[in-house]
Parts: C-alpha cells; structure tokens; sequence
C-alpha cells in the first residue's frame, strides 16, 4: 500500500480520483476516520465502502483485467456482479431511516439511487460477460427526435 503521506498529496492535490483502484486505496487509508458510531452512520459508512468496491470489480471486468487473491494467485471472477450488487442494496435497507437526521434524508435517497444504477450496470455487465454482447430495448420517439431505453 502507499504511504500515507503518499495518498495525502493525492486526494489533496486533485479534485477527485480518477481511478477505483486509487478510491479503494483513499478508503483503506482513511477507513479509521470514516464516521464508524453504531447506527445509521456506520451503516452509511459500510454501504458506501462496498459500493466503492462494487465498482472498481465492475470496472475491473469490463477492462478484462485479473483478481489475484491473498498468496499472489490469479483467480477466476466467479461472483455475479448483480448478486453482489443485490446484497449492497440489502444492507443499505437495514439503516434504519427513522434514526436518520431530516437533513440526511435527500443525500440516502442520492445513496439509493447509485445502488440502483449499480445493479442495473452490474447485470449489464453480466450479460457483456455471458453474451458477449447487451440487446437492450429502445423505443424511437419520431416526434421529439430522441431514443428511450426501456
């Protein structure tokens, strides 16, 4: 892992990190100092990790580019990325949202929303992986001159 002082300059020195593997790295880091109080905090907290996750392995199978596990072996990528996207949105409903100050309420809508997005881009992965290629149904709307995703 890189230096602290490393990771500092980076996060400080950009507006935002480009790369997942870089977030991952941001996060291992600073992973103490995340809100971590037992409630819907650290229940925010660890959704956002695995979220965080979620996509650099998204990112990760789209580029084609290996796992490789604890002692240095490659591994075969064997988990469906919707299941595991699936699972993140379960642990997002366990927060218990009556906890939850009314001035958080909008930003675990927006939180909820991206696990959406997730799961939908994660089956779409899936399907790149098993087919080979995404059939997805579009309606042409002639009037306004625009394509709709069904």
């Amino acid at each position: 892992m890189p230096s602290p002082e490393y990771l500092d300059r980076l996060v400080l020195g950009h507006g935002s990190l480009p790369k997942a593997r870089q977030w991952l790295q941001f996060l291992a880091y600073h992973h103490d100092s995340l809100p971590a109080h037992p409630g819907w905090a650290r229940g925010v907290r660890d959704v956002l990790l695995e979220l965080h996750h979620s996509i650099a392995i998204s990112a990760r199978r789209l580029r084609g580019n290996p796992t490789w596990d604890f002692q240095g072996t490659m591994t075969d990528d064997t988990e469906s990325l919707e299941d595991r996207a699936q699972l993140v949105l379960r642990h997002f409903d366990q927060i218990n949202r009556k906890d939850v100050p009314i001035r958080f309420e909008k930003v675990l809508d927006v939180l909820y929303g991206a696990l959406r997005q997730q799961i939908r881009l994660a089956r779409e992965i899936d399907e790149m992986r098993l087919r080979g290629k995404l059939d997805i149904d579009v309606l042409i709307d002639v009037k306004n001159e625009s394509a709709i995703e069904q």
